[in-house]
């Protein structure tokens, strides 16, 4: 679990600090860098897993890996022209029953792109205090890196500057470096979706062994498909939550084109099948959703970038109690951007009724850099019962349909 994040020289965060609850949503208007703090988040879980530092930098990540630096006053052309630029991440991280303190910064040389690691440290954390438990288990001692071995006291030297992170080393395992292994399970299992249903979840695939729908969202498909031959009850779960959020949705099947070798998610509404190449964008969002909520093979951190996009306002309401749900309920983490004033307000309100859950950050930009701060007001759009008639038994319905359906 991430419990605070803090970031230097990021895209415009230049200087951030974040504490992230059970459930984090990330208000602002387009551009304020809500999605900045998504790819920070992805890019210390991809530093933990890439071969090299510009693959975790590489899509979904946007931009070049020089845009990853925060710009200079002039821009880019001043960055690309100007001395090295670094960025600083540093975790608090809550692994199993332990905090871990983990801090990475990453160099650019400019004129050669070439990206290099200037400082990596990791540490177990005494839980009364947060100060280091022993030495720590990665450490910059004298221009060079040093690894504290368990079963030795002589610990291993690694050179600084190289392009890849040592969490990222697999030969770093095993009982010998057992911080090092756990902290890089618990980076890895982290997920971030910027969801497609406009194209990347129309396109046809074939039968896969997918543990999850993909980044944008492109392999549901076979993933709904092997949720229903390994964990039907999972996948009964997804079919029921998606009929209670949108009522007008009778079933939801995944046929095989045995012809083709590809599969169609099949939508029965109002008494129609319709194909997921036509089906609205909205219900495949909400069906995307779905399928991430019910997931058991899912990553113990889910971020998710304006889930509730297409989504008719009416349902908004649904969506929020789920990810409430989600969050208060599992041992899964959620993270979600939105500019949605009717997401924030349901929030709110589910947060009143179980403190502590969750929190509402306001993302702004001043100066062009991005600034967070607790989200004041609410906006209480429900405050006057102005919410449609059996919306909220629709919320019920939902939530009870996924809690029922998954073990």
């Amino acid at each position: 679990m991430l419990k605070t994040l803090k970031v230097r020289g990021f895209k415009s965060l230049d200087d951030v600090t974040l504490d992230f609850p059970r459930l984090t949503v990330l208000f602002g208007p387009n551009a304020s860098g809500k999605s900045n703090i998504l790819d920070a988040v992805q890019a210390l879980s991809r530093f933990a897993t890439s071969r090299t530092l510009a693959d975790a930098l590489a899509e979904p990540i946007r931009g070049y890996p020089v845009e990853a630096f925060s710009f200079p006053s002039g821009g880019l052309a001043e960055l690309l022209s100007g001395p090295p630029r670094k960025f600083d991440l540093e975790a608090e991280l809550e692994v199993g029953q332990d905090p871990f303190r983990y801090k990475l910064a990453v160099e650019i040389e400019p004129l050669s792109a070439a990206l290099s690691v200037v400082d990596e440290y990791l540490a177990r954390l005494r839980k009364s205090s947060h100060e280091p438990s022993g030495i720590p288990a990665i450490e910059v001692v004298d221009d060079r890196i040093r690894l504290r071995r368990k079963s030795s006291g002589k610990p291993r030297f690694e050179s600084l500057r190289q392009n890849f992170t040592m969490l990222s080393d697999l030969r770093l395992g095993g009982s010998e470096y057992r911080a090092i292994d756990l902290t890089r399970a618990e980076l890895s299992a982290w997920r971030t979706y910027y969801l497609d249903p406009r194209v990347a979840m129309r396109v046809a695939q074939p039968p896969a062994e997918v543990r999850d729908i993909g980044v944008l969202g492109g392999d549901i498909a076979p993933f709904l498909y092997r949720l229903r031959a390994e964990k039907p009850k999972h996948f009964a779960a997804v079919r029921r939550t998606l009929t209670s959020i949108i009522p007008s949705v009778e079933d939801m099947v995944v046929d095989l084109d045995k012809r083709r070798g590809t599969l169609d998610i099949l939508v029965r509404q109002d008494g129609t099948e319709f194909s997921s190449r036509i089906v609205s964008e909205g219900t495949l969002r909400v069906l995307a959703i779905c399928a991430i909520a019910a997931n058991p093979w899912s990553g113990t951190l889910l971020a998710l970038e304006e889930p509730e996009n297409g989504v008719h306002p009416r349902r908004i309401e649904l969506i929020a109690q789920l990810l409430f749900s989600l969050a208060q309920t599992g041992d899964r983490q959620v993270i979600v951007t939105t500019h949605s004033p009717l997401l924030c307000d349901a929030v709110i309100r589910l947060e009143r009724e179980s403190p502590g859950v969750s929190a509402l950050l306001n993302v702004k930009r001043k100066a062009s850099k991005t600034v967070v701060e607790p989200f004041a007001e609410s906006i209480d759009f429900y405050r006057a019962g102005r919410a449609e008639p059996g919306l909220r038994q629709f919320v019920n319905d939902a939530v009870s349909a996924f809690r029922l359906a998954v073990p």
